[in-house]
This record gives structure tokens, sequence and C-alpha cells, in this order.
């Protein structure tokens, strides 16, 4: 199960056009005891909203609410929303299912992400799948739109979202106020929730199949969001809602959206107004294609029942029957592939007075491990880049010498000023004595391991680390989501802007000395790296009391090209694995611990060793440290440098070559597990016969 995305499938459109049987995966035995209703004169509300904005609409007001209430789902016509509008939206979503999978994969989903082209909530094997596939994008806040999944064919795709993202935004604000005037609310104590508020659009492409009957295009749900405006691209009838039991289709008009409440509409109104179960069924001759726009509220917002349907001159004296949480915590409530949302916060967990460890966090393996206190013990090489730089021989020795036989070393005279090394350090240790309300206003979201928290929490018996996170994204500039960049203290955005500069820098220097050692010239490794990703992990360790049963971070190699490390404070934890043993290492106050990620090894065909490690605890004291990730540009391709391979006709490649996309669907799909990604990327032969006399 991968983290928050889904687990590559079937490519269902390609799929359904060359299929002479559909695979089993597919197949759902309930649907031939799901009762269906075929009554035409049973049908979902139809609401006119001109009346509504008229002022004329007592009726329509009426039937409106009573469509929430009753129904959950109804029909908007005379919304005032362009045909043209709709059309170009119908049209150019039809486009870009029409183009070939090559031209739709440059949309692709990444891991961890939900947003782009592909499947959904894909989470094992054994899944039953949908019979559809998806284009999925953040449109609003316009500021959270991730580009790179919006597609550039047709040409006019992106302004045409835009424009339709525009006019679905003021429909849902217009719905939403009569629906709190029928609530008995002032329109303003529900409108300023959804104020910048958050907008996803599904653009859902479901092929024609010949067991129609036996498939589902979307499986029953209920949507976890505010409001949902549907249109269909063709009039394929395929929506079918939940009522008494049976399930009823939904004929779409021409030209109107169908609506439909979500669960944070059901739990605002205290239940009054209904979030109803609906699914997607196929066609057996025909395709059918939908867009859904998910209407939620800002991430400033608490979901629960709003406040005022409890004051004490209504008339109704009612009590709350929902919960109320922030929108961070339902997110994380709402996605059930997110496990983490379970998992408490470990600083404040080692602060309670409860000197009892989970055991969900002890590790009993931990007895039988061996930590060296011998020779090995904190003496991993140390380099003095200053000299590496002035062409010191033998400093390049000795730099070759430790990604070759250790895979770990220090850096000393690195040129990064100590004013920049220890405002970061500052800024981090502030970050993390903040209470824990302020944290979390940067906790991470459902399918995205950006921000506070933990990561790589896959099931519920899985064991835990004694530590928490701050994970960002800093390279490429264009990349980086500032919701998950705290604000307090005020100086850590500019602080970590600069550290990020400088430590680019820095790796672009040891990347040159390496490929060199390799026999390279320095663009054979640099033009991989060149505007490639940066990511800075900002751990913290709390003391804990059994500190030998415990593990801050799991053993695991970088699954990335270099990583640069330092210790906020100068308490040991770090320990990397050297012929069988736990070395722990010692830093050298302002150096930083380099070591070689996974991708360095592949590319050099295994001359350079990534080396596993992991991080310990502290008794007493707590720790803090900050892992800044180097890797390549999402254009390179993982695998043996062809140069390596050529300057040497006697050597073969040992590790697959793959594309850095297909690369990181394998790093979450390993998660944090020893050196199992390098173990995948080998390329395994036979051992070549041996002679036998005879």
């Amino acid at each position: 199960m991968e983290v928050g995305g889904s687990l590559a499938v079937a490519n269902v459109q390609r799929m359904a056009s060359s299929l002479k049987e559909v695979p089993n995966r597919y197949i759902r035995p309930e649907l031939e005891v799901d009762r269906v209703v075929n009554d035409e004169h049973v049908s979902i509300p139809v609401i006119d909203m001109s009346k509504l904005v008229d002022g004329y609409g007592g009726d329509e007001l009426a039937k409106l609410h009573s469509a929430c209430r009753d129904w959950g789902f109804f029909q908007v016509i005379n919304h005032g929303i362009a045909e043209e509008v709709i059309m170009k939206m119908k049209i150019d979503v039809q486009e870009f299912f029409d183009q070939p999978l090559e031209e739709k994969m440059k949309c692709a989903q990444l891991p961890n992400s939900l947003e782009g082209y592909g499947q959904a909530f894909v989470l094992s094997e054994e899944q039953k799948l949908d019979w559809g596939d998806m284009l999925f994008i953040l449109a609003k806040p316009i500021n959270g739109r991730n580009m790179k999944f919006w597609p550039k064919v047709p040409s006019s795709f992106r302004a045409t979202v835009d424009q339709y993202s525009t006019e679905l935004e003021k429909l849902t604000i217009s719905l939403l106020k009569f629906m709190a005037m029928n609530l008995g609310l002032d329109p303003e104590k529900l409108l300023p929730l959804f104020e910048e508020g958050a907008q996803a659009i599904r653009m859902n492409y479901y092929p024609p199949c010949k067991l129609a009957s036996k498939v589902t295009g979307l499986s029953p749900h209920s949507d976890a969001t505010g409001l949902t405006l549907l249109t269909q691209v063709n009039q394929v009838q395929g929506l079918q809602i939940k009522r008494d039991g049976e399930w009823v289709p939904v004929d779409p008009i021409p030209g109107a959206f169908i609506v439909n409440v979500g669960d944070i509409i059901e739990i605002m109104s205290n239940g009054e107004y209904k979030s109803v179960e609906h699914r997607a069924v196929v066609n057996p001759k025909k395709a059918r294609l939908s867009i859904a726009t998910f209407h939620s509220p800002n991430f400033n917002a608490t979901i629960g029942p709003l406040p005022d349907l409890f004051i004490e001159d209504r008339k109704k004296q009612a009590v709350p029957k929902y919960k109320s949480i922030s929108h961070q915590e339902y997110m994380k409530l709402g996605v059930k592939t997110k496990l983490d949302g379970k998992i408490p916060n470990v600083q404040q967990l080692a602060s309670s007075s409860n000197d009892v460890v989970p055991v969900r966090y002890i590790r009993p393996e931990l007895e039988l491990d061996r930590v060296s206190n011998d020779e090995y013990s904190g003496r991993i090489p140390v380099i003095d880049i200053g000299k590496l730089v002035d062409g010191d021989e033998e400093s390049a020795k000795l730099l070759h010498s430790a990604c070759r036989d250790w895979g770990f070393f220090q850096v000393i005279n690195h040129g990064v000023a100590e004013e920049v090394i220890l405002n970061m350090k500052d800024d981090v240790q502030e970050f993390f004595r903040q209470p824990l309300q302020l944290k979390m206003e940067c906790a991470q979201l459902p399918n995205d391991l950006e921000g506070y928290g933990q990561a790589f929490v896959v099931s519920e018996e899985q064991k835990l680390d004694w530590g928490d996170m701050l994970f960002i994204l800093t390279r490429p500039i264009e990349g980086r989501k500032m919701r998950f960049w705290p604000k307090v203290p005020s100086s850590f955005r500019a602080t970590l802007d600069k550290y990020s500069s400088e430590l680019e820098k820095l790796s672009v220097i040891l990347l040159s000395s390496m490929a060199r050692n390799l026999g390279l010239d320095p663009d054979e490794l640099l033009s991989s790296f060149k505007e490639g990703s940066q990511s800075i992990r900002m751990n913290y360790y709390p003391p804990c009391k059994q500190a030998s049963k415990v593990t801050g971070l799991s053993p695991h190699s970088d699954a990335g090209g270099l990583t640069l490390l330092t210790q906020v404070n100068q308490v040991q934890g770090l320990q990397i694995k050297k012929d069988g043993k736990w070395v722990p290492v010692d830093p050298i106050p302002g150096a930083f611990i380099v070591n070689i990620g996974d991708i360095i090894e592949i590319m050099s065909n295994g001359e350079y060793k990534s080396i596993e490690h992991r991080a310990v605890v502290n008794p007493e004291k707590e720790r803090l440290s900050i892992a800044a990730f180097h890797n390549t540009n999402f254009n390179a391709m993982i695998g043996p440098l062809p140069a390596i391979i050529s300057k040497d006709q006697k050597q073969a490649p040992n590790y697959k070559t793959v594309s850095a996309i297909d690369y990181i669907k394998l790093v979450v799909s390993c998660k944090l597990d020893g050196k199992g990604l390098v173990d995948q990327m080998k390329i395994q032969r036979e051992a070549a016969p041996q002679n036998k006399s005879t």
C-alpha cells in the first residue's frame, strides 16, 4: 500500500479498447443482489436558481430545503452560467480523454498525490477496482494549483478550466447562502468558512463494458467535502443515488448541474441536511464522461455543527450530534488510507507524566543488535572541502575511499557561513518549542508527505518511530507549498530559503568531485541533478526513559542522491551499519554529515555505496537534526551512467534503468525498508555454470 496515493493499476480506457474478458478484479458479485428503482416517476428534485436569486422564490426556497433534507441531491436549472463556458469545458475534457495514452500520462499522478491522471484510493493488490480513469486537479485556491497536472493539450484547456472553476465557485456561494437561510442562519455564519476555500475538479472517463452489470464505474460513497456540482459531458446515464435501500438512477437534464450535499454540510447543519451515498455505473456500449467539482471550506475552518444552531432563542433546543475538529484533522479522518491521523504526536506523548511507552514503539529486535564500541566508533572519514576545491589529490582520494568503503563522511571547511547554519538551527529549535496547536497549522494533509507529522505509517500493526518531523520540499522553487512553511518564528521562511540555497551549492561541489573520482566529466553526472529536487526534513526525537527499546528512525538507506545532515544540538543519535554492526557517529561541531543515497549507488554502478543507517534516542536529552536530500530532476533516467559502462567494456550494468517518475513510485512502495529499494533495482544474474571433470 502506498502512502496517500494509489497503487499503479492498468489504464481502463486502453484496456477496454482491446479487452476480450474483464479481469476478475473488476467483477463485483454484490451487484447481483442490488435493487435498482426503474420507476420513471421517481426523480430527484429540480431547483430553478433564477427564482431564488430574483427573491420571488418562496416556494423554490422550500423546495431547496426539502431537497437538501430529504434527498441530499437535486438538479439546478437557470443557474446563470453561460452555455458557452460549460460547452468549452465539456469539449476540452472530451478532447483530453481522446488523446493517446502517452499524452495523457504527461499529467500522471505521482506517489503521495491524488492529483493528476490515473485512479484514486487503490490501496492493495486484492482490492476490487473501478471501471474508470480520472483527471483530478486542485483548482482553488489559485496559489495551491500544481500546473504539472494541468494538461497542455488541448491548448485551451487551462484557460477553460480557470473560467469554469470561477463560475462554479460563484454558483456554490449562492447555493450555500440559500441553504443557510433555510437553516434559519445569517448567511455570514456559513459563507466565511468557504471564503478562499478549496475547490477540486475530477474529470471522469467510464469506458463501455460488455459486462456492465458486473462492474462499477465508481464505488458507493458519500462525498467528504461541502458541496459537489456535477455536469455530464455526454448524456449517458450512470449516476445512481441510494434512497430507502434502493439505487435510484439520475437522469441528467441537459444544461443542468446535479448538486449533492457533502459530509461537511451534513455535519455543519447538525444532520438537518443529508450527505447521501451514491455510485457510478457503466454502459455496455457507450463511454460516459462527467465533471465533478468539489467545494470545501478553507483550511482555517472548524468542521462541526454551526454554533448558531444552538442559541437559546431558537425554537428547537437541539444538541450537537457531531464532533467539532479542525479542517486538517477532518481531512485525515476522511481519508482512511492515511493512518497517521491515528498516530499521537511523539513530542507531546514524551512530555506526559506517563512513563510507560506504548507497545507500538517497543522494538524487541533491538536487544539483538550489535553496536560497535571499538575502533570504528565515531570515526567516519572527514573531508576538508577547502582542500578539495583547491585540487588537493589526497583529499580527492579520501573522498573516493569514503564514498566507496563507508558511504558516509563528514565535511569541514565547507564554505557555508556559520551564521546561515546557526540561524537554521535556532529557527528549527524554536519551531519545535511551539505549542502543538501552532505546529499543527503546518500539519500534513492526506496524500501528502509534506508538513508536520510522521512519515510512512501504513498499517495499524506497524511499529512506530519515536520522533516527529517537519518535511518540506524546497526546490525547485516553483514546487514549494508555502502552507507547510511555518510562519513562526517569523524568520523561518527566509532562513530556510538561504540554507536551502547554500546546501545546493555544496552538493554540486561534492557531486562534481565524485564524478571526477569516477573518471567522468562532471557534467555527465550534474546534468541529472540540474534543476533537481531538494527536500529538507527537520527531526525532533524526544528523550525516552526506555531509549534502548525504541527507535527514533527505522533502519533504511536514503533513496535520493546525496544527503547533508546537520545536528541542531550535539546529542549523538545517528548510527550507520558497517560489517554487520551499528557504528555511532560523533558529529563534529560545524560540520555536515554527508551520505551517499541509492541514486548515486545506482548511477555509479555500485562503485559508491548507499549505507543503511538509523537514529536512536537518548534517555534524558532531546535530539534535533536537519537532513537535506538532493535528488535528480524529473527528466533524469535512474540507472548506471552510460559513461561508466562504456569506459570499461568488461563492466556490465548491475542495476536497471528506469525513469525518475517510475523510480519515485518504487521508492514509495519500499518505504523505510532497509536496502529494499536498491535490491529491487539490482539486475539478478544467474551464476555462470562451472566446468565439471568427467
